[in-house]
């Protein structure tokens, strides 16, 4: 298996880079995800590091296929649409128009679509850590890689979202 998930000899789309970066990382070590955590530079929240992009690799309960009307569908692209699913599931969700299922494409997510690895994965968009705190915090202070195994026995002191984990198949 290539590491890339980009079709051989193409390059991923313009804005795609780490997207595929990080699948090709997860899929090579078979990871359940991936988060890439960066520095907020915005008004909200201000030097806290917040969710930039993820990829996830996990078992899927309800597979919903984005049609894509110039190539055929690869396991590639269903991959790759599902982690992008589950980040407009979040931003649907963030914004209160879930609900709205007659305005949402036909292979949008609804939370009853989810399995615990899903939810784990798109709950985990909500957190958010500033330098020196939980793991992510801590990897960036101290400029440092940081492993957690067998997360869902972690402490809440040292794992934020512990508690979520114990729920999820990670």
């Amino acid at each position: 298996m290539a590491l890339s998930a980009a079709p051989a000899g193409q390059a991923p789309p313009l804005g795609k880079q780490l997207s595929y970066q990080l699948a090709a990382a997860v899929r090579s070590i078979n990871w359940t995800y991936a988060i890439f955590w960066s520095m907020s530079t915005g008004l909200r929240s201000p030097g806290v590091l917040t969710w930039k992009d993820g990829f996830y690799n996990g078992e899927v309960k309800t597979r919903k296929i984005i049609s894509l009307t110039t190539t055929e569908v690869t396991a590639n692209d269903l991959i790759l649409q599902r982690s992008e699913q589950l980040r407009e599931l979040y931003e649907s969700l963030l914004s209160g128009k879930a609900d709205h299922r007659g305005r949402r494409p036909a292979a949008s997510l609804s939370p009853e679509d989810l399995g615990e690895a899903e939810w784990y994965y798109t709950l985990s968009m909500t957190y958010s850590f500033r330098p020196g705190q939980g793991l992510p915090g801590k990897s960036f202070a101290s400029n440092q890689h940081v492993w957690l195994y067998n997360a869902q026995y972690a402490d809440t002191k040292a794992f934020k979202r512990a508690l979520l984990a114990k729920t999820a198949p990670i």
